[in-house]
């Protein structure tokens, strides 16, 4: 996996790639962000970069890149090159200090067969307080010819003293459409079904990936409903009956899940809602297969209501990642749409 193979982030990408062409790489890094959104890949494609034998350079996009056909970026892909060095959470989601003693063991000699020794270090937030003090001699003042790569979605987590030794860069939630592009390209789901699980998924692969199980279409019908039930009633009973009917339509066994799912989706579906009243191009819509339904909406959700709908739903997901009651929250909803 080369630089420019990574599905978003093109900032960041861009901006790693500049630093190898010139040399100044920070050789501290901490990838933070969301869970999910190709932090841990970008680290891989990094190390792939630092130690490839015929480097690609491209001035219309990036300036430095790994081949991803000689000895070396072979070997970094098949994780069996000895100076791409990967820690990641063990059976029970840490990494211990005996993990972090071996990796480190050679940072004082030159690396072996690369250019660079790269030490990357996955879900860092797992790190055990012993192994995160044992590396901040080395974070404060790196070997020659090593990097440090930590990925962490939690990084309040690490010790400060790790946090201040190392350059943060921030990742973002990936789009709906890069999020279903990569489902399509790297895990092998049909369009229809990557397209349908993408708005779902709140900007992580990963999430999209767990939610595979889930009756998506019977989700953004109920979605969907839930939109048209509340858009033109004012009346109480009216919307607490359509809340009544998105709560019938769930999952016995998966309700919470489901319902969130339906949040999710309603929120996906009120974000097409402003493209369509700002008069944006279409092709950006998170969920072109309903942009007829939408369309009908938009007059509906004019003005502020779309926004403030979104700022309800926000609500309403965070209510139910608290445990409140799932037709509560749907109930709640409905009055606030």
């Amino acid at each position: 996996m080369s630089l420019r193979d990574v599905i978003g982030h093109r900032r960041l990408t861009a901006l790693i790639s500049r630093a190898i062409d010139r040399e100044s790489l920070p050789p501290t890094l901490l990838f933070a962000g969301p869970p999910g959104v190709g932090k841990w890949r970008v680290a891989r494609a990094t190390a792939q970069a630092l130690n490839c034998l015929e480097p690609v350079r491209d001035p219309n996009g990036l300036p430095f890149d790994a081949c991803g056909r000689c000895r070396a970026c072979d070997r970094t892909a098949r994780h069996v090159h000895v100076d791409v060095i990967a820690l990641e959470p063990d059976d029970r989601a840490s990494i211990k200090i005996d993990v972090v003693r071996d990796a480190l063991r050679d940072t004082g000699f030159r690396p072996f067969e690369g250019k660079r020794r790269a030490i990357l270090i996955r879900d860092a937030d797992t790190l055990e307080t012993a192994a995160q003090n044992s590396l901040l001699k080395n974070l404060e003042e790196p070997p020659p010819g090593t990097v440090f790569i930590l990925t962490t979605a939690v990084p309040g987590v690490l010790l400060p003293t790790v946090r201040s030794r190392c350059m943060r860069l921030r990742f973002g939630r990936l789009t709906a459409a890069e999020v279903a592009e990569a489902l399509v390209r790297d895990h092998g789901q049909a369009e229809g079904e990557a397209r349908a699980a993408a708005p779902l998924a709140d900007g992580s692969i990963g999430q999209a990936l767990a939610l595979s199980d889930l009756d998506i279409g019977s989700l953004r019908d109920l979605a969907m409903r839930l939109l048209q039930q509340t858009s033109g009633r004012a009346d109480i009973p009216a919307r607490l009956q359509s809340a009544s009917n998105v709560v019938a339509g769930l999952s016995k066994k998966e309700e919470r899940a489901d319902l969130a799912a339906v949040l999710r989706l309603t929120a996906s579906m009120l974000r097409d809602i402003e493209v369509l009243n700002s008069g944006a191009d279409q092709r950006v819509l998170a969920n072109p297969a309903i942009s007829g339904d939408l369309s009908a909406l938009a007059r509906s959700f004019a003005g502020d209501r779309a926004r403030t709908a979104f700022g309800a739903v926000d609500r309403a997901l965070t209510a139910l990642e608290r445990n409140a009651g799932t037709k509560v929250v749907a109930e709640w909803l409905a009055v606030q749409l």
